[in-house]
């Protein structure tokens, strides 16, 4: 099956000042952020997460100050030049009883207590082209803890207005078991880097003129590499991922270039275009992340469309990555180190981040390894599995992923899954009703069942089910028999094939996401059943388990 292309997605941000504003009691008014509250939301983030060590050094024997790294990316996130979210996007609890002048020439406000955002990203199901929606930066301060102030913010504000918009399905990284609370269940894999040890040795940098060679992604390059990031370039089998569009490259080539960086904490892609030093063509595009102090090289795709050299002058994916790994880093460490960047805050005044390094301010990027984060059947993955040189791949990360209405998502992707039920041989042009049980309602899902009708293989109806009662069938059946003794001829309806499974409240969303197989959820818990052999093929045919997904998330 084709993956959706939707290379040029419109930013999908909000434009104007969201209105709702909730009084929760004892001076907390819960809101929707201005440009106004930029510097008090970067703030609560910051002294949320002082203590987690993101970016930075902390020397032996002190305490972590605010956190600097929170600060580059809240104040990114609500610059309002971001392309999946604007500086309307943080939703906020303050305390209007604590007054607090975040700067000496700035007169007091509301203290922010709480915070999260709601980011906007294209992906697509199949070939059907969709919204994700993402929350992120959730934090609290301290001192209001345990009082449900996250919880408000996802179910009042966060949470409708996903729900208004149309995203379908939200994902969140984030703290294990938390998020389960307000219906995500832990189901979508992430990309999972390999580790490369040594590139150096492996691949030493050649002093001659290297065949192919990399020079800075700029405005003018971004169609080009919206055509090579398509997953028909990326050696996809993905049907459940993201776009790298139009959005994402002027992201990582305008808001992310060296001019527009202030330090290390902004600079976390770095996008290169290939070249053939023989021809001076550009034939490919490499795109390395920096996450967590940890380097990955996440795109790397050649131009074969457009060769017309062949012979001894073929470009091959083996011979572009011994020289495109030879280099990267030389290219990307002035990047990534930022070289030329200034830090002017009050912490840090004037000085080159190379110095900071030097003195011990920041941890040393360590460029000796690299994570190879291309997909599993790339020709680069491929070629150093075969040679043994990448690490064994581990179970992968899981993105706690929400489906608000499975009716609304099943009837949104219905021509991927018809496209199965077709190629399947088995339930091509079958009339057939699927009905499933989660046992109840929980915080999340749209109804306690589900039903979906197909006819003759197209999927009619998808809605919200619960099965009958045992009192509801008693009296049916006791119906029916007094019609019969009364002599009232029974209505004739057209025999259909309804086919029953269970499942408990909100792992369905492993299933239809493909991430687990209908076999992994029925040993993975006892309370998961279907009725019948037919009932389970149908199941596998609809919602067949994968083993790639094109979810990269990490990069605001």
């Amino acid at each position: 099956m084709q993956n959706a292309s939707n290379p040029n997605s419109i930013f999908n941000r909000q434009v104007v000042p969201r209105p709702e504003r909730i009084d929760l009691g004892n001076g907390l008014i819960m809101r929707w952020s201005t440009a106004d509250d930029k510097d008090a939301v970067a703030e609560c983030l910051a002294s949320s997460f002082q203590f987690e060590n993101m970016g930075r050094h902390v020397p032996e024997g002190q305490l972590p100050g605010k956190n600097e790294c929170v600060i580059a990316l809240t104040k990114r996130l609500m610059s309002g030049e971001h392309p999946h979210m604007s500086e309307y996007d943080f939703a906020l609890v303050e305390d209007s009883t604590v007054l607090h002048a975040l700067k000496p020439d700035q007169s007091p406000r509301p203290l922010v207590v709480a915070v999260t955002c709601l980011l906007s990203i294209s992906g697509y199901f199949g070939s059907v082209n969709m919204v994700w929606g993402m929350p992120g930066a959730v934090g609290t301060l301290p001192a209001y803890r345990s009082r449900g102030l996250v919880r408000r913010l996802f179910l009042d504000l966060i949470h409708p207005a996903a729900e208004a918009r149309g995203d379908l399905m939200l994902f969140i990284p984030g703290i294990p078991y938390f998020y389960k609370q307000f219906g995500y269940e832990n189901a979508v894999p992430a990309m999972s880097a390999r580790l490369l040890e040594n590139i150096a040795a492996l691949y030493p940098l050649d002093k001659k003129q290297p065949r192919f060679v990399l020079r800075e992604a700029t405005s003018s390059d971004i169609p080009y590499l919206i055509r090579l990031s398509q997953p028909n370039h990326l050696f996809s089998k993905a049907e459940l991922g993201i776009h790298y569009d139009l959005a994402f490259w002027k992201f990582v080539v305008e808001t992310l270039s060296r001019k527009n960086i202030s330090g290390h904490h902004d600079a976390h892609h770095h996008a290169a275009i290939i070249v053939d030093s023989t021809t001076s063509k550009d034939v490919g595009i490499s795109l390395t992340c920096m996450h967590d102090d940890a380097w990955n090289w996440k795109l790397f795709t050649l131009d074969h469309e457009n060769q017309t050299d062949g012979g001894d002058n073929a470009i091959t994916y083996g011979e572009a990555m011994v020289s495109v790994l030879s280099q990267l880093k030389e290219f990307d460490r002035p990047y990534y180190e930022c070289y030329s960047a200034k830090l002017n805050n009050d912490m840090l005044p004037l000085e080159s981040e190379t110095t900071l390094r030097t003195r011990g301010e920041f941890p040393p990027l360590d460029f000796t390894n690299i994570g190879i984060d291309l997909t599993p059947t790339h020709p680069v993955t491929l070629l150093l599995d075969a040679r043994k040189q990448l690490e064994p791949a581990g179970n992968p990360y899981r993105f706690y992923t929400r489906i608000p209405s499975l009716p609304k998502f099943l009837l949104k992707v219905a021509p991927v899954l018809e496209t199965r039920l077709k190629e399947s041989g088995v339930w091509k042009d079958v009339s057939v009703t699927l009905q499933v049980v989660f046992y109840q309602r929980l915080e999340g899902m749209s109804g306690s069942g589900l039903e979906m009708v197909v006819e003759r293989g197209k999927i009619a109806a998808v809605r919200d089910w619960r099965p009958k009662t045992a009192e509801q069938l008693a009296r049916e059946a006791l119906e029916r028999f007094n019609r019969k003794q009364a002599g009232l001829k029974e209505e004739v309806k057209e025999e259909v094939l309804v086919l029953q499974a269970g499942f408990r409240p909100l792992s369905f969303t492993r299933l239809v996401t493909s991430s687990f197989s209908v076999d992994e959820l029925l040993k993975h818990d006892t309370e998961n059943y279907v009725r019948s052999g037919e009932a389970r093929l149908l199941l596998d045919v609809l919602f067949p388990a994968k083993d790639e997904f094109l979810l990269d998330l990490m990069w605001s």
